[in-house]
């Protein structure tokens, strides 16, 4: 019976890259992590560039048929 190889060798990332060295997980949280104490904006507060486009009628049609009518 031979020993499992896998398990008594340290494990080496496979992926090389570029800058630095290997990757190291901090535990600083990134930008998309973090926590902000603003409150969400509701649709009505936003420019009118950003607003909704009003639905056609026979878009409406559509969406409720499933699909365009036969």
């Amino acid at each position: 019976m031979r020993p499992n190889l896998v398990l008594l060798t340290k494990r080496i990332p496979l992926i090389q890259f570029r800058k630095g060295g290997l990757a190291v997980a901090s535990n600083k949280p990134g930008p998309s992590q973090q926590i902000t104490d603003q409150t969400a904006i509701e649709d009505w507060q936003l420019p009118a560039r950003f607003a909704r486009k009003p639905i056609d009628p026979l878009e409406a049609a559509y969406i409720n048929n499933g699909g365009v009518p036969n």
